[in-house]
């Protein structure tokens, strides 16, 4: 029966710094013979394994002459310096208690170099001294992505916390801030029509005026007083002033007639719609509810 043999070798006889070349590594045992070949990781230092294509067990012969050869290649990638480089690899046999380390014999693989020993006849001038370079080169600059995205997360975290914190003390100001300023426009509109009622332009005033009105209470107490009529809208407020302050701009509206009545009908709306939105604001100060208002609840007379 032939003897065990470990065999391995460069496939080539010099390298140069970074690029890849092949060493082979050949067993051949036993057909019984369990064998571990070498780890990529630490085995080939000071040598880089950039790749493994292993040859699948091959056997030949029969009984005891029959012989099996496991083989393999590794891409390997050197960075060292050193003219000279070695490499001996082990593989274990795998044994009832035990491994049995075997090592291959010593290869050498040369490194090839394009630059010249200071000895080589060259073209140079033995002396040679280094130009020195003192202007700044300047770089340009590169945005940092990863700490653009720390800061980013650290402000979610910091804008979730407070939310947490204050987040229905903030949504309560911010709903009276709303309510205060559809107020302040109610307001607005509301006493500029008031100042521009006259005889002449009684009905037309008079009935924005009432316009205006039913739409803001409608928003504030969520009743649909534009569509309702003037007895339903006293029904629904329970105060004899509204009632009377509505028929007399029904009597402005429908039938063009103007008394000094008109300016106290128009008050007596105006100091509901206040009353109203108090009433609203208090009930947002208890509790937080949503409003809902836009640029088109409350109509608006400016020409």
């Amino acid at each position: 029966m032939q003897q065990p043999s470990l065999k391995g070798q460069f496939l080539t006889d010099s390298i140069e710094i970074g690029r890849p070349f092949r060493y082979a590594l050949t067993y051949r045992h036993p057909p019984t013979a369990e064998v571990l070949f070498p780890d990529t990781a630490y085995h080939f230092l000071p040598f880089r394994v950039k790749e493994v294509t292993v040859s699948p067990t091959l056997t030949t012969g029969e009984g005891k002459i029959a012989v099996s050869r496991d083989s393999a290649v590794y891409t390997l990638i050197s960075f060292e310096t050193d003219s000279v480089q070695l490499l001996q690899v082990p593989i274990r046999l795998v044994n009832a208690n035990d491994c049995t380390v075997i090592m291959s014999q010593i290869d050498t693989v040369f490194l090839r170099t394009h630059l010249k020993s200071p000895g080589s006849k060259s073209k140079f001038p033995k002396n040679l001294s280094l130009a020195s370079e003192t202007e700044l080169a300047k770089l340009q600059q590169q945005f940092n992505y990863p700490v653009l995205g720390e800061v980013l997360l650290a402000a979610w975290a910091l804008l979730t916390l407070i939310y947490l914190l204050f987040g229905r003390q903030m949504r309560r100001k911010w709903h009276l801030y709303q309510l205060y300023l559809h107020q302040k426009r109610f307001l607005r509109d509301y006493t500029k029509l008031s100042q521009q009622l006259s005889a002449e332009n009684a009905s037309e005033v008079a009935n924005q005026a009432v316009i205006i009105w039913k739409t803001y209470l409608e928003e504030l107490e969520r009743q649909p007083y534009a569509s309702l009529t003037t007895p339903e809208i006293a029904e629904r407020t329970g105060d004899e002033r509204v009632a009377d302050a509505l028929r007399e701009a029904d009597r402005m509206i429908y039938g063009g007639e103007f008394s000094g009545q008109a300016f106290d009908a128009l008050r007596v709306l105006r100091t509901v719609a206040v009353q109203a939105y108090r009433r609203r604001r208090s009930s947002i100060q208890e509790a937080t509810q949503p409003l809902h208002f836009s640029e088109e609840t409350i109509p608006s007379t400016r020409s």
